[in-house]
């Protein structure tokens, strides 16, 4: 508990992050992580020789961008250094460990940014009391776009979670109905603003929560948003969190998919998934 204090206080953090629970949230990742190394393995082995292998299929030098860089847990950063002349590490957090080990790496850049563009009207939203809002557009990155190469980390399922806990907390009466439409606004908005940051563009992301006991599924949920996503190009499984560590007697594994060419699955997608604005 210290040391994750210790983190919480001393990480440098956007004030809006922090009070959405951003902060937290990494601190308790890397916490898991240390705690499950072991099961997490096999799925950090995958993601990594997932984004070698899509990354094989950018052209060499030029700018990589890495969205949802996290931890650097999932990130074969020495493999993206090697291929390309620069590379944008992109979250709403970068923690102390991962500043000290691209601290001796000038073709590393750490970008602090919200993927979404939606925190900030959403916050103001909330605090108005007004409807969720829809005027939000991802925001620009560093450089020139298109880069050689983007790959989106595990954000798919993510990006709507932090702010439908923010609906919750502060605007219950919101009908579900709003909620799960702005969280595919999110999810639809990033495909394809994905699809266009780079030559080539992949994803992975989990897909599926399972439940398990005794090693039996007696439970499943959806964690792409409703989405009718194609089969992915690779797929593998997350021991996310073994018992007890959520849940005293179940264990929580994710289905995880990769997606090579993310403008590829864009125009898979219905016109009305939802429409672009």
């Amino acid at each position: 508990m210290l040391r994750e204090a210790f983190e919480y206080l001393t990480t440098p953090c956007d004030p809006l992050a922090r009070r959405l629970g951003y902060l937290s949230e990494a601190v308790a990742l890397g916490s898991r992580h240390r705690r499950q190394r072991q099961n997490w393995a096999p799925h950090v082995a995958a993601c990594r020789r997932f984004i070698a292998q899509a990354a094989a299929q950018a052209p060499k030098g030029g700018q990589a961008v890495v969205l949802g860089s996290g931890l650097l847990i999932e990130i074969p950063l020495e493999d993206l250094t090697a291929r390309f002349d620069e590379v944008l590490l992109v979250d709403i957090v970068h923690s102390r460990s991962v500043r000290r080990r691209v601290a001796g790496m000038p073709m590393v850049r750490l970008v602090a940014l919200d993927v979404t563009g939606a925190l900030a009207p959403l916050d103001e939203a909330l605090e108005r009391g007004w409807d969720l809002p829809t005027g939000f557009t991802p925001p620009a990155l560093p450089g020139s776009p298109p880069c050689a190469f983007a790959i989106s980390c595990n954000l798919l399922s993510q990006l709507p979670l932090m702010p439908l806990d923010a609906i919750e907390r502060r605007a219950p009466a919101i009908p579900d109905a709003a909620r799960l439409a702005f969280a595919q606004r999110l999810a639809t908005d990033h495909l394809r603003w994905l699809a266009g940051l780079a030559e080539r563009a992949a994803l992975f992301s989990d897909t599926e929560s399972l439940w398990l006991n005794n090693g039996a599924v007696i439970e499943r949920e959806d964690s792409v948003w409703g989405l009718p996503l194609p089969a992915p190009d690779s797929s593998w499984l997350w021991d996310i969190a073994p018992a007890p560590e959520q849940d005293s007697r179940r264990d929580l594994r994710h289905s995880v998919g990769g997606w090579f060419d993310v403008a590829g699955l864009v125009n898979s997608l219905p016109a009305d998934c939802p429409p672009p604005r």
